[in-house]
């Protein structure tokens, strides 16, 4: 897997627009409720992982969050893809959504757990209406993930050690 550690900087990045521009829905998006999601092999180096939500997903949206797949063994806690205006922290697609491996821990002050670090994610990503499809090379998973997706925000926490939880929707 060659990816690096870019936590720092992106949780400060991100910390600091919530500062500046705070979240003004109040509630998920209608394209974040999840109506299917699977994992499928595409050979033997390539897994191909979807989800069909309720509304079309925008290319280009004001919401921190996206959609995160679980893993249930392994370093990290999902794979994401994550969209974030005006927060570059992925050397793939800055600016438009992109894919990274997540750790989260126990839950802070509002939030359902807390961000504690993240790595880049090679994947290829596509939406199609309201279908988003990332085709990833297995080398770039670090455990067996679940079938099952969840869309989640991402919220500033104080209760978190950098300031920033998700909420699942």
């Amino acid at each position: 897997m060659n990816t690096k550690i870019i936590f720092g900087a992106s949780l400060a990045a991100v910390f600091a627009v919530f500062m500046i521009a705070p979240v003004m829905a109040t509630g998920p998006e209608t394209w974040q409720h999840v109506v299917s999601s699977s994992v499928n092999s595409k050979n033997t180096q390539t897994s191909v992982l979807s989800i069909s939500a309720a509304d079309n997903i925008p290319i280009h949206t004001g919401v921190l969050g996206g959609f995160a797949w679980i893993y249930g063994d392994g370093p990290n806690t999902a794979i994401v893809a994550a969209t974030h205006s005006g927060v570059r922290d992925s050397g793939q697609n800055p600016d438009g959504w992109h894919a990274h491996n997540v750790q989260l821990g126990s839950a802070g002050q509002n939030s359902d757990a807390c961000i504690v670090g993240l790595s880049d994610a090679n994947v290829g990503l596509s939406i199609q209406g309201n279908t988003l499809s990332m085709s990833v090379r297995n080398s770039e998973l670090t455990g067996t993930l679940s079938n099952n997706a969840a869309a989640f925000t991402i919220v500033p926490d104080a209760g978190c050690g950098s300031g920033l939880g998700v909420v699942l929707s």
